[in-house]
């Protein structure tokens, strides 16, 4: 295991929020063929190639074309997408959202298939009771990195009977089942790191919940080192813990948008978020989480059924003005804004 000083030399996480693809974002529900997802979002690829893991919330069901595609309140997106985000460097994509079951438990199966036949990992929806049952490990300089994720919402949408263990959600697993897990992960020494994903919150609030808040600070006590909020669909500022063991977890509470055809100023601003990670002492369970980072994106329209991703930071260079249906804003001053909102609580937070 490479050192630094003692320490293990760090691994870099990143990780991006909701991709949410309504018909006009690739094209129209009726496009059958020549999807350029990839293209779309290559302007961003820099921010993520160069990780050594990178996430991202999946929320719209893959199912493809033979399933017919489709937009809100039913999502269902052709298997292209897959392809692009792992070309992307996307290395891992949570399922559990509240549009995981769009197209039936039949559309989730499919899902899965197209992810498998990619070759792209995911967790948070499964296939069968084994695969629910299999942690998502992944080993990385020796250090050993486990990425969990559930959701609270499901649209009002039931499991079969029989078949709970299809969606890891808060609605069929309690609080203090996940939280023994957490602690057995880290007890057992199955993984070093937990990453976990949670889709919570309330949609387009710029600010975090008491009920998200809750819930974070109880899984950073039971062990998880990092938590990624998904569901407002808007940024929302992150926040270290520092927990009851004396250890501090860093929580994003929404990362917003990565990619989706939502209208609307912060529903367009998103980010890709890095962190370094590593592991100070082999003895003891305390991670080290350092120089977290938001390079801010934004989704723009370019022509009809057309959304393309920027970095903001470039986007507002050559163009002075954001214009939506609710008015024209200066572009430098909501860039300004953004980032001085997402330091309310950490003060030396990079954003770019």
């Amino acid at each position: 295991m490479a050192k630094q000083n003692g320490i293990t030399a760090p691994i870099k996480l990143s990780a991006v929020g909701d991709v949410l693809l309504h018909g006009r974002v690739y094209g129209g529900l009726n496009k059958k063929e020549n999807f350029i997802l990839e293209k779309q979002m290559s302007k961003v690829k820099k921010h993520i190639k160069s990780s050594d893991l990178a996430i991202a919330n999946l929320e719209t069901p893959i199912a493809g074309i033979d399933y017919g595609l489709s937009g809100f309140p039913r999502f269902n997106a052709p298997e292209e997408i897959g392809i692009a985000l792992k070309n992307l460097g996307i290395d891992i994509v949570s399922l559990a959202n509240n549009h995981v079951l769009d197209q039936g438990v039949n559309g989730l199966y499919k899902t899965i298939e197209n992810l498998e036949k990619i070759g792209l990992p995911y967790d948070g929806a499964f296939k069968s009771l084994e695969d629910s049952e299999t942690l998502r490990v992944f080993n990385i300089n020796n250090l050993k990195i486990c990425i969990l994720s559930f959701t609270s919402h499901m649209n009002g949408l039931k499991l079969p009977t029989g078949k709970e263990f299809l969606v890891n959600t808060l609605l069929y697993t309690s609080i203090v089942r996940i939280s023994r897990l957490l602690r057995k992960i880290k007890r057992e020494k199955i993984a070093d790191v937990i990453i976990l994903n949670m889709h919570f919150g309330e949609e387009y609030h710029l600010e975090p919940t008491a009920r998200q808040k809750e819930l974070a600070r109880t899984f950073s006590d039971a062990g998880a080192d990092v938590i990624l909020g998904h569901h407002p669909h808007v940024l929302q500022p992150p926040e270290w813990i520092e927990n009851s063991k004396g250890t501090k977890s860093f929580v994003a509470y929404s990362l917003g948008n990565f990619i989706s055809g939502q209208n609307g100023l912060h529903r367009q601003i998103g980010a890709v978020l890095s962190l370094e990670i590593s592991k100070p002492d082999d003895i003891y369970n305390n991670i080290k989480i350092e120089n977290p980072r938001y390079n801010l994106t934004y989704v723009n329209r370019e022509e009809r059924l057309r959304y393309d991703v920027y970095p903001f930071q470039e986007w507002i260079k050559d163009n002075e003005y954001i214009i939506t249906k609710e008015g024209k804003f200066e572009s430098e001053e909501i860039y300004n804004n953004v980032s001085n909102r997402l330091t309310k609580y950490i003060s030396n937070l990079t954003v770019t």
